[in-house]
């Protein structure tokens, strides 16, 4: 197991993946085969100077990119909630066990594939009784076309619809409750010329929430979210500017498209591109502050596979 956590600057060789994602490690934006992240946050007490630093978070991955195992901390680094992952020889998806201390409840999930049908089986026990199963049919990408739960007594069977363009990117997904005519939801793609994703929605009877992203030389360069709610009126929920690594480096917060808080984060990486420290501070508008102020550092300590 190889530890590196000098500070080196920004890699501007790495790029990252977007979409149509290998494993956990690509979907997280991590780079290197890592194996282990402990993250610790440190906060600051309506001062300048920095308060303990406090573990929240521990993640272990497999050699092959996927999450195996991650242990959550409360605010004192005490262990909240473990949980353990197993994948099968294709590295699929096989088992997960997830113990919570702070309610005392295990929960134990199983999934079983038919590679015949085209389906899979998961199954969820609380406190080793089952408590749901849900069944779900795959069609063209191995998208999902159908999934039926089963609860108790109750069977809940939701189906999906897709229409892709010539590049076989989804240009539309619709999702409906059988038997439920206000359960329908609906999202909306749009891709530049080079495929790139600028603009998706998601809708549902009540709202619309929207999101555009603008590109630059193939990098995501800023994301901007907004909702339509039921007076149909747009508001600005957040802009997000990224770094070349897609790491946000400026965030604005708004509340009914006002500006409320803008938030800096600051960066420092190790040699594989991943970043091992970060501050982030917040200037709040709606307290009429004037300047940026430390809130947090979170830092990570990185192990990776030889």
């Amino acid at each position: 197991m190889l530890s590196c956590q000098e500070k080196t600057e920004l890699r501007t060789d790495l790029k990252p993946i977007y979409s149509d994602y290998k494993n956990t490690l690509q979907r997280n934006n991590l780079y290197g085969k890592v194996k282990k992240i402990e993250y610790f946050k440190t906060t600051f007490q309506n001062t300048d100077k920095e308060d303990k630093s406090v573990l929240n978070k521990i993640e272990e991955y497999t050699d092959f990119g996927e999450l195996k195992k991650a242990e959550y901390f409360d605010n004192h680094g005490e262990l909240l909630q473990t949980n353990v992952i197993d994948y099968n020889e294709n590295k699929k998806f096989i088992k997960s066990i997830s113990f919570s201390k702070s309610n005392n409840t295990n929960i134990l999930q199983t999934v079983e594939y038919d590679s015949i049908k085209n389906t899979s089986e998961l199954n969820v026990f609380l406190n080793d009784t089952i408590d749901h199963k849900m069944i779900s049919y795959f069609g063209r990408n191995d998208y999902p076309i159908k999934q039926v739960t089963i609860k108790g007594n109750d069977t809940t069977e939701v189906n999906f619809e897709y229409d892709f363009d010539n590049n076989n990117k989804i240009k539309s997904a619709t999702q409906k409750e059988k038997g439920n005519k206000k359960s329908m939801t609906s999202n909306l793609y749009k891709y530049d010329n080079n495929n790139n994703l600028v603009e998706s929605s998601y809708k549902t009877e009540w709202l619309e929430m929207i999101s555009e992203t603008e590109w630059k030389d193939g990098r995501i360069l800023k994301q901007t979210s907004y909702t339509i709610a039921a007076d149909l009126k747009k508001y600005t929920d957040n802009i997000t500017e990224f770094d070349i690594l897609y790491n946000p480096i400026n965030e604005k917060i708004y509340e009914n498209s006002e500006l409320n808080r803008e938030l800096e984060y600051d960066y420092e990486f190790d040699q594989f591109g991943n970043w091992i420290k970060r501050t982030v501070s917040m200037k709040e508008y709606f307290a009429k502050s004037n300047k940026f102020i430390p809130i947090y550092i979170e830092t990570r300590k990185i192990k990776y596979w030889k």
